[in-house]
């Protein structure tokens, strides 16, 4: 049974201006982030996302709300009434989850608005572009045994994919953009 409905205009055919959806969980990091640095309301912090990505991702407010209405559940965010407007801050709790996201993700991970890759099928774009570079580099000006050795895990990465491809499809639910 596949779920077409997840996907973005992007992923469907391109018409969605180059923006790109955030990895799962990016958008509760990215949220954690920016409260980290003062408090917000929703609409700033989606502007904020779109200007720290340069335009490339702007959440909707459909990802945004329910994502701090869940971290404000769990704890994470508080909101208070500024100016006829939902202001929200990081509480002790919050500041602590986004310790523990730095200190899983390490040192030099990228901040969420600045990832590249789409995700899904992006991602196995950039790859297979990526790839396709360094094979044309091996074949050009490798030697013999590079070139053995490039073709020997081309094919097994070619059996590996098949292997891929011969499992059964699971509906897949990490697409959705509201997970906090």
């Amino acid at each position: 049974m596949h779920e077409h409905h997840h996907h973005t205009e992007h992923e469907r055919g391109g018409r969605g201006g180059g923006r790109h959806r955030a990895r799962r969980g990016a958008v509760r990091v990215a949220v954690l982030t920016l409260l980290d640095e003062r408090p917000m309301h929703g609409y700033e912090l989606i502007t904020e996302l779109e200007t720290r990505s340069e335009g490339r991702w702007r959440p909707s407010p459909g990802a945004i709300y329910p994502a701090l209405e869940k971290m404000e559940l769990h704890g994470a965010v508080t909101s208070t009434e500024v100016d006829g407007k939902r202001q929200f801050s990081l509480t002790d709790r919050g500041r602590q989850m986004l310790a523990e996201i730095r200190e899983a993700q390490g040192d030099d991970a990228e901040l969420p608005w600045n990832h590249t890759g789409t995700g899904g099928r992006g991602e196995l774009r950039r790859l297979m572009s990526e790839l396709g570079g360094q094979v044309r580099q091996i074949a050009r000006f490798g030697s013999t045994e590079q070139r053995e050795a490039a073709t020997a895990a081309l094919e097994q990465t070619k059996r590996t994919l098949y292997e891929i491809l011969a499992r059964p499809a699971e509906a897949s639910s990490t697409d959705s953009e509201t997970d906090a």
